[in-house]
C-alpha cells in the first residue's frame, strides 16, 4: 500500500531551521480519440483504470507519498526534486508500454512544482496542474525551480518551454533519455530497509535504509566528506530506492568501483547501481592510491 494521504508538510521541520519543500507531482490520464471513434464507457473506464493502478503501484515502489487522488490521476509530493523527476520517468515508461486500442490514445501528462511550509499550497498544487496540461500525452513539464536543484546529469536532460505563460517557467523533461530504474523484486521486499556502510580508514560511516540520498564530497556540508585531492566538492550521490543503491556521478573526473574480480568501472556524469559490496575511488582509480578508497557494504 502506498502511505496515507497528507500534507507533505507533516514531518519534522529541516535542521538548518529553514522552510521544509515538496516536489509536487500531478500525474493525469487523459483520452484522445480519432473522429467518428469512440470506446464504450465500461471499456474506456477499464483502460483507465489500468494506467491508474500502475502509477499506484509506482508510488508504492518509490516512497512517494499521495497526498490525494485525482479523478483520472494523483497527486504526490517527494522529497527532492530529484526523486520527483525519476518517479515520473518510470509512471510515463510503465504506461507507455500498455498496449493502445484501436484509434483510442489514452497517454499520460504529468507536472512537477515545488511547494514550501508556510507558504500556499493550493496555488502550488494549480501550478503543478497547469504545467501538466501544458503539453500533450507522454509529457513530463517541470518548473524551473524545480529543474534548478537537479543534479546537472538530470538538469541536462531537460529543455525550456518557449511561448507558454502560465506564471511559471517550465522545463520539459525527456525522460526517454533518462535511464530505466532497475525493477522491483517483490521477493526481495523485506530487503527495502537494507543499509549501507562506507570505511575509510578509521571512520566509519553507516546509513540505515531510510536515507534516501547520501551525498558525498569535499564541501564540509556533505554527508561523507572526502578528501581526495581530484574529487569535486559535490562529487556524486547515492540513492536509495526499490532496495537498490544508485550511485550518480556529478564529479569533473569521475568515480571508479571496483567489486570483486570484475574490471574496475568508470563513471562519469552518469549512474550505475552499486553490487553488494566492493571499492569506490573519487577522482582516480582505486588501484592509484590505496589511502583514499572507500570500503562499501550493502545489507
Amino acid at each position: 500500500m502506498h502511505n496515507k494521504a497528507r500534507s507533505p508538510f507533516s514531518g519534522a521541520p529541516p535542521a538548518n531551521g529553514g522552510l521544509a519543500t515538496s516536489y509536487l507531482v500531478h500525474a493525469v490520464v487523459l483520452c484522445v480519440s480519432a473522429a467518428g471513434n469512440s470506446l464504450d464507457d465500461g471499456l474506456l473506464g477499464k483502460l483507465v483504470r489500468r494506467r491508474l493502478s500502475r502509477l499506484e503501484r509506482v508510488l508504492d515502489a518509490h516512497g512517494g507519498t499521495l497526498l490525494r487522488p485525482l479523478p483520472q490521476g494523483l497527486l504526490a509530493a517527494f522529497d527532492t526534486a530529484e526523486a520527483a523527476v525519476l518517479v515520473a520517468c518510470e509512471m510515463q515508461r510503465r504506461c507507455a508500454v500498455i498496449p493502445q486500442i484501436m484509434e483510442t490514445q489514452i497517454g499520460l501528462k504529468i507536472g512537477i512544482h515545488p511547494a514550501s511550509a508556510g507558504q500556499d499550497q493550493g496555488a502550488a498544487e494549480n501550478a503543478a496542474a497547469q504545467l501538466a496540461m501544458l503539453l500533450g500525452a507522454g509529457s513530463i513539464v517541470a518548473s524551473a525551480k524545480v529543474v534548478a536543484t537537479l543534479p546537472e546529469i538530470l538538469r541536462e536532460k531537460t529543455s525550456v518551454i518557449a511561448g507558454e505563460n502560465i506564471g511559471v517557467a517550465a522545463h520539459l523533461v525527456d525522460w526517454g533519455a533518462i535511464p530505466m530504474r532497475p525493477a522491483p523484486a517483490p521477493a526481495k521486499r523485506p530487503k527495502a530497509s537494507a543499509g549501507l556502510v562506507l570505511r575509510h580508514g578509521e571512520n566509519i560511516y553507516r546509513f540505515d535504509g531510510k536515507k534516501s540520498v547520501i551525498t558525498i564530497g569535499r564541501d564540509p556540508g556533505n554527508d561523507v566528506v572526502i578528501s581526495a585531492a581530484k574529487a569535486s566538492r559535490q562529487h556524486c550521490r547515492i540513492i536509495h530506492r526499490l532496495d537498490h543503491h544508485v550511485l550518480i556521478d556529478l564529479s569533473m573526473n569521475g568515480t571508479f568501483v571496483k567489486s570483486g574480480d570484475a574490471p574496475e568501472k568508470t563513471i562519469r556524469k552518469q549512474m550505475v547501481t552499486l553490487p553488494g559490496s566492493g571499492l569506490i575511488s573519487f577522482g582516480q582509480s582505486c588501484q592509484i592510491d590505496g589511502t583514499q578508497v572507500f570500503v562499501f557494504e550493502i545489507g
